[in-house]
């Protein structure tokens, strides 16, 4: 014969942890995806200075919503080339007929130039929550039981 005993007081008060506090654990789970995708967003962004790569940020806005973005808050860029360097983009003289600049000691005087897209966000997000099955899901299914183990022990 097989008998089972459960307190069920110290059952009820640890699922009572889960209920009152589950939006602050998503949060918390989720930041912690959100650290790992913007520690490797940050080694593989292009660096000159390293500027870019420590722009990289997993911010929370607005009642829980999240970005993964290279501003210190939801408003403000704080590297104006990001998008330029993420995306590519046809830059054209506005002002003036011509861009003038230098490269390697040489004056270079053009129309327009075209930059080639660097993408160092958008395959870690691809990674993370490109797909039903993709590694944040797996991530955030994994922390979300670790954090439930913890509870119930």
């Amino acid at each position: 014969m097989l008998s089972a005993q459960i307190d069920s007081k110290a059952f009820e008060n640890k699922l009572r942890v889960f209920s009152s506090g589950l939006g602050n654990i998503f949060t918390e789970l989720l930041n912690t995806v959100g650290e790992k995708m913007t520690q490797e967003a940050k080694s593989s962004a292009p660096r000159r200075t390293g500027k870019l790569a420590s722009s990289i940020n997993f911010i929370f806005y607005d009642d829980n919503k999240a970005a993964f973005t290279t501003k210190k808050n939801i408003n403000k860029s704080n590297i104006w080339y990001s998008n330029i360097r993420e995306h590519g983009a046809n830059i054209e003289a506005k002002n003036k007929e011509y861009l003038i600049f230098k490269i390697n000691g040489e004056w270079k005087k053009v129309k327009s130039v075209r930059t080639r897209p660097q993408p160092f966000m958008k395959p870690v997000w691809e990674n993370y929550f490109g797909g039903g099955n993709s590694r944040g899901y797996k991530e955030l299914a994994n922390a979300l039981l670790q954090k439930m183990n913890e509870e119930l022990k």
